[in-house]
């Protein structure tokens, strides 16, 4: 063979090599787990959907809560004030179920947390298919404040389970951080504002 088949033959094996090398560290840092200092600086979009669903889970629950008080102290029920207040309660569910969709879209190749959301987004279609039998009563002309304390305590009821679902999936993503008036952890090296008695 002559040297400069060699040379070739040489340069080829070599770039062969740095190909295969090139490829190998590209497929690594794709399927590598972020790190936890990289989440926490770009969380992606999943965590800002579980963030924003657990508040959306605590003001549906308030809204609810607020309806069922109301009912309780009323002797008359307005649907002034019942039908604004089971509205928000609707649009807050239907924003966790938009929420949901963002983070099981997000996690399609983890089949336990696909599964967990599919739960909640279960619990959360039948929260709305309550609260829409109380948006029906909460418009008429005269709504009936025991019919709206029974829906709304079936919502409650149902928003606890999502809740605690919720806080499970939390736990899964390592997203605790997301929850509902949870402070995030301090860094290395950070302060932390102090806590207010």
């Amino acid at each position: 063979m002559s040297s400069g088949k060699r040379k070739a033959m040489a340069l080829s094996l070599v770039a062969a090599v740095t190909f295969v090398s090139i490829c190998s560290q590209t497929s690594y840092a794709q399927q590598r787990p972020r790190s936890v200092a990289e989440r926490r600086q770009h969380p992606g979009q999943g965590f800002w959907a579980n963030q924003r669903t657990s508040r959306n889970i605590q003001h549906a629950r308030d809204y609810s809560r607020s309806i069922r008080a109301y009912t309780n102290q009323s002797n008359t029920v307005s649907p002034q004030i019942t039908k604004p207040e089971s509205e928000m309660l609707g649009q807050q569910i239907q924003g966790m179920q938009r929420d949901m969709a963002v983070v099981r879209d997000e996690n399609t190749d983890n089949g336990p947390i696909v599964g967990q959301v599919r739960q909640i987004e279960s619990k959360l279609t039948e929260a709305l298919a309550t609260q829409k039998m109380l948006h029906e009563e909460c418009c008429k002309d005269s709504p009936d404040a025991t019919v709206c304390k029974e829906l709304t305590v079936k919502i409650e009821a149902t928003l606890d389970q999502v809740a605690k679902d919720h806080t499970k999936l939390l736990q899964m993503m390592g997203q605790e951080d997301a929850a509902y008036g949870r402070r995030p952890a301090a860094q290395p090296g950070e302060s932390t504002p102090e806590e207010k008695p």
